[in-house]
């Protein structure tokens, strides 16, 4: 055995797929391209219509020792790397870094390395997450913009608005996946926002400002409408009028209350109650820490607060 030899992080990629025949050969190829790393991938398809399967089940046969696919009934996308958290932690207890892959993006060699040394850096006995900013590419992975455009404040006020951890970019230690599986919320509306608050409330997160993965931007996963308008309209054709923040934290908040401060439980009960009283709602209003990084998205935050819809 070569004595000089420096044994690679280990680390497992969970890939959830739905109908991705058009480009999860690529996301594939950039995920086994990955840098000083020890990597195994698990993929679950959540129900295929299209050959999606067959693709994969090529790429497992090519890497036995590196890819994984398990067949799945249709949960959706927040559900479906729910089991993949859980599978992924059982089957490997030595395995200490895990990351979320989506099945239509393309990884920079090094996204994952970077990842890791970041993650590394903290006490593994604490949860810690790092997320970095995304490329927005189009079909073709012609440059649109970065996904952030404006710079990143992490506090744990914005973190009960705002997830801007994009679950494709994450690479979390087994602390973090450790305390998802064993604290199971009643219900999952969104995976990387639910590991987001994990780490920001119990642990950290690390922000990296330079991106290291094409995000493909397609049919329904365009980001933004062309003007204002647009998007008022879109806002409020959508979710607008569904309390889904206040769900998200009211879960989060039964889920890992026990392992919360004092102080953190009055931040969320602060939110939470907002709606109790026009008090509670002004003093959500003036909050500053409770706001967004930009004017449009909090003049809707404000929207939604005196409507009591958040």
């Amino acid at each position: 055995m070569d004595s000089d030899k420096i044994e690679q992080p280990k680390i497992l990629v969970l890939l959830s797929s739905y109908c991705g025949e058009k480009y999860i050969a690529e996301q594939l190829d950039s995920i086994l391209s990955q840098k000083n790393v020890d990597l195994k991938i698990i993929c679950r398809d959540d129900c295929s219509k299209d050959c999606t399967c067959d693709i994969i089940k090529k790429y497992a046969e090519n890497y036995p020792q590196k890819i994984e696919l398990i067949e799945g009934d249709n949960l959706g996308f927040a559900l479906s790397f729910t089991e993949l958290l859980k599978f992924g932690y059982e089957k490997h207890p030595d395995i200490q870094y895990f990351a979320f892959a989506d099945q239509d993006d393309v990884w920079l060699p090094d996204k994952l390395e970077r990842g890791i040394k970041n993650v590394s850096s903290f006490d593994p006995a604490i949860p810690v997450a790092y997320c970095s900013n995304t490329t927005l590419v189009d079909e073709n992975l012609n440059f649109l913009r970065k996904g952030h455009l404006h710079p990143v404040n992490l506090t744990k006020a914005k973190a009960l608005i705002q997830n801007i951890a994009t679950g494709c970019t994450m690479v979390m230690n087994r602390k973090a996946v450790e305390l998802y599986v064993t604290h199971l919320p009643e219900e999952i509306k969104v995976h990387d926002f639910l590991m987001f608050q994990i780490c920001s409330f119990l642990g950290k997160v690390i922000y990296d400002s330079e991106s290291r993965i094409l995000y493909r931007q397609h049919h329904n996963n365009q980001i933004g409408s062309p003007d204002f308008i647009g998007r008022m309209r879109k806002r409020l054709k959508g979710n607008f009028s569904k309390s889904i923040l206040l769900r998200q934290n009211q879960i989060f908040l039964n889920a890992f209350g026990s392992l919360l401060t004092d102080e953190d439980k009055i931040l969320f009960n602060k939110f939470i109650n907002y709606n109790k009283s026009f008090i509670n709602k002004l003093k959500l209003l003036l909050d500053k820490e409770i706001k967004y990084n930009n004017r449009e998205t909090d003049f809707f935050l404000s929207l939604k607060i005196l409507l009591g819809t958040l």
